[in-house]
C-alpha cells in the first residue's frame, strides 16, 4: 500500500497528522496581488504553512484540482512547496461545480472519467477532488461529474473528496456515488461542519462515508447568491455567512462520543476571498490554526488523544492508501 504525493509514493504510516482539505495556491495575497507569478504564491504558502512541522503535521491534501479550463493543479508549485516545507503534499484532481468548462456539458460520463484519469496520471494525483454540487441542488452536469469521478475512482483506486455548498446535498451526493458502485469507505463528504445538525450528519454517516469537518476557522464569509450578478448597475446580491467554531467543536465532540471516530477527518479549507474575513483565525495562525487552537478546544471538550490520532492520522492514511 502507498499514498501518491506530488513527489512520489510514500508509506501511509509515514504521513502522520494530515490536513485533508486545503488550497495551497489560493491564498491572499499570493497570486491575487502578484499577477499570477507562481513563485510569489509559493512564498506565501510556505509562510502560511510555517509551524506545521513543529506541530507534528506530516501531510496536506491540496484540493485545488481544476482551473477554469479544466486543467489540473500546478504540480510544479506544489512540489516546490513540499520541498521547502518537508511536508508530503497530496494533489487532488477533478472539477468543482457549476459553471464548468464548455466541453463538460457535451461530454459523456465516460469521457469525463477518461479526462479525470488522464489528469490524475499527469499530476501524480492522490485523490479526486474537490468534486462539488450547488447550493440546495445537484445540477444534471454536476451529477455527470460525480458519476465520472466514481468511475475514475474505480479504475485507479484513488479516493474521492466532495464539496457540499454550505453543507447541503450530502445525502444526494452519496446516493449518486453509491449507484455508481463507489467504495463509500473511501469517500470524504466535505464541508458538513457548515451544517452541523446531528440528525443530518448521522444520516450521512450511516452510509459508511467519511464526513469532513474541514472549515475550522472559517467563521465569517460572503456568499454570492447564484444568478444575482446582473441585478442592478454593478450590483449583486450576497449573503454574509457566520458559523462559529464552537458549533463545529460541539458537533464533532458529540459525534466522537457516539462512536463515529473512524469516519471523521478535519481541516481548515483556507482559501482566497474568505481568508481576509477571518483575520483572527486563518489570518493569525495560517494552516497551524487547527493544532494551535482547535485541538486544545477539543481536548477541553473531553476528546481523548486516541480519538484525535484517529481523525488526524489513521483515517487520512486509510482513505489515501492505494494498492
Amino acid at each position: 500500500m502507498h499514498v501518491l504525493t506530488v513527489t512520489g509514493p510514500v508509506d501511509p504510516a509515514a504521513l502522520g497528522p494530515t490536513l485533508m482539505h486545503e488550497h495551497l495556491m489560493s491564498l491572499v495575497p499570493g497570486r491575487f496581488f502578484t499577477g499570477g507569478r507562481w513563485d510569489d504564491a509559493v512564498d506565501t504558502a510556505e509562510r502560511a504553512l510555517g509551524g506545521l512541522r513543529a506541530h507534528g503535521v506530516g501531510a496536506v491534501v491540496d484540493l485545488t484540482g481544476r482551473s477554469g479550463t479544466g486543467a489540473g493543479p500546478d504540480v510544479g508549485a506544489l512540489r516546490e512547496i513540499a520541498s521547502r516545507t518537508g511536508l508530503a503534499v497530496v494533489a487532488g484532481v477533478g472539477m468543482y461545480k457549476e459553471p464548468y468548462p464548455a466541453w463538460v456539458a457535451a461530454a459523456s460520463i465516460d469521457e469525463v472519467a477518461d479526462r479525470f484519469v488522464a489528469m490524475a496520471t499527469e499530476a501524480t494525483a492522490g485523490i479526486f477532488g474537490e468534486i462539488g454540487t450547488s447550493l440546495g441542488l445537484v445540477t444534471p452536469t454536476e451529477e455527470k461529474v460525480l458519476r465520472a469521478a466514481v468511475r475514475a475512482h474505480r479504475r485507479t483506486g484513488l479516493a474521492i473528496s466532495t464539496h457540499c455548498t454550505l453543507g447541503t446535498m450530502a445525502p444526494e451526493q452519496v446516493a449518486i456515488m453509491a449507484s455508481e458502485g463507489a467504495d463509500l469507505s473511501r469517500v470524504v463528504v466535505g464541508h458538513l461542519d457548515l451544517s452541523p445538525q446531528l440528525p443530518y450528519l448521522e444520516e450521512v454517516l450511516a452510509s459508511g462515508v467519511t464526513v469532513a469537518f474541514d472549515t475550522f476557522g472559517k467563521q465569517w464569509f460572503d456568499y454570492q447568491v447564484p444568478d444575482s450578478a446582473d441585478q442592478g448597475d454593478g450590483e449583486f446580491v450576497k449573503w454574509a455567512y457566520q458559523r462559529p467554531d464552537t458549533d463545529r467543536i460541539a458537533a464533532l465532540s458529540e459525534l466522537l462520543a457516539r462512536g463515529y471516530v473512524g469516519q471523521l477527518v478535519v481541516s481548515c479549507d483556507i482559501s482566497g476571498r474568505e481568508a481576509y474575513l477571518n483575520a483572527d483565525t486563518h489570518g493569525r495562525h495560517g494552516y497551524g490554526f487547527l493544532h494551535a487552537v482547535v485541538l486544545p478546544a477539543l481536548r477541553a471538550a473531553g476528546v481523548g488523544e486516541e480519538s484525535l490520532r484517529q481523525i488526524l492520522v489513521d483515517n487520512p492514511a486509510r482513505i489515501l492508501a492505494i494498492a
